[in-house]
């Protein structure tokens, strides 16, 4: 171990500690920031020192000499991605962002047959675009980022909550079944990514035959063709959320809406009749009226209400459904 005693180590801890606590806040807020401006979809992204009791057994198992110095995870930040190829994609906006010191790839370049959880660790420190007073104490501390995807995340919680650090530590009976879980949750990120390069290849394909065709060259009522079919209808609203668009297409289905050229007609043929409507959503903004305006899902829906007054009833029916399970579940 260390030329330190254990009480010197954990008062260096202490005072050590509010510069990693700064550099962590720093941290989530970048990264947080810098995702998004990328475009990446993200389920979490945390930033935390080192637990003592964590540093000091690392410090002993490794015996460092200058624990300090040599414990490169002081501060730690875990981005948790969404698809597999999102990891890639993340390491280049690390790479725009800090000094990547060193990088370990467990995913592509580990062991095929290695034990344990799989992801891409990332030794760095801020680099020189991290100028100003702010970060003077911190500037020089090494940090290390994870980044996996939701599943690699589940197995890395799951195994550390079942204590088993090594696959010598595992009873030999239960090898067998860790590794076939392991690879499940691999096959699984696989079989995430796949789905998601098909969907995006549907929404081009709707794109084409709906949004830029002159007639509709689908007929599927499906959300990526709704989506292209609003979008042509509307395309000066606001497009509204996905779930939106995923909402509204189940309306379509359920009430026996499923040929897109006649649905583009309904909407076409009332296009007046929802102008009129929403010119009566008048809000007040401070000392201003103003009109609220329909987004792309409330128009088709205000178009389809005018056409069909059972659409009207259904849609307000299912409305009233959701409120009374989501009042449900919180009174539980």
């Amino acid at each position: 171990m260390a030329d330190l005693s254990t009480e010197e180590l954990v008062e260096q801890y202490r005072l050590r500690r509010p510069k990693y606590e700064s550099l962590c806040e720093e941290l989530r807020f970048s990264l947080t920031q810098r995702m998004n401006e990328a475009g990446i979809k993200w389920h979490s992204i945390t930033a935390r020192p080192k637990e003592l009791k964590s540093f000091l057994e690392k410090v002993e198992r490794k015996d460092y000499a200058d624990p300090f110095a040599e414990t490169e995870d002081l501060a730690g930040a875990r981005i948790v991605c969404l698809f597999m190829p999102d990891l890639d994609r993340t390491g280049q906006v690390l790479s725009s962002m800090f000094e990547i010191l060193d990088k370990e790839d467990k995913v592509n370049e580990g062991d095929v047959s290695a034990f344990g959880y799989m992801s891409h660790h990332y030794i760095c420190k801020l680099s020189g675009r991290y100028s100003g007073e702010r970060y003077d104490a911190i500037k020089g501390l090494k940090f290390e980022i994870q980044v996996r995807t939701i599943l690699m995340d589940a197995w890395a919680n799951m195994s550390h909550y079942l204590s088993y650090k090594n696959e010598e530590s595992v009873p030999k009976d239960l090898v067998k079944d860790y590794h076939a879980l392991s690879a499940l949750l691999y096959v699984g990120d696989r079989q995430f990514e796949a789905l998601y390069k098909a969907s995006s290849r549907s929404a081009a394909v709707a794109e084409e035959r709906v949004l830029r065709s002159a007639e509709i060259r689908e007929r599927e009522v499906n959300a990526d063709t709704i989506h292209a079919l609003l979008e042509k209808v509307f395309p000066e609203r606001r497009p509204g959320s996905a779930s939106a668009v995923s909402d509204f297409t189940s309306e379509l289905v359920e009430m026996g809406y499923t040929d897109l050229a006649a649905i583009e007609k309904i909407l076409m043929a009332n296009l007046e009749k929802v102008i009129q409507m929403e010119a009566r959503r008048i809000i007040e903004v401070g000392e201003e009226k103003r009109v609220s305006s329909f987004t792309r899902v409330g128009a088709a829906r205000m178009a389809f209400d005018s056409h069909d007054s059972e659409f009207r009833r259904y849609r307000t029916e299912r409305s009233s459904s959701k409120v009374r399970k989501v009042r449900a579940v919180r009174e539980k």
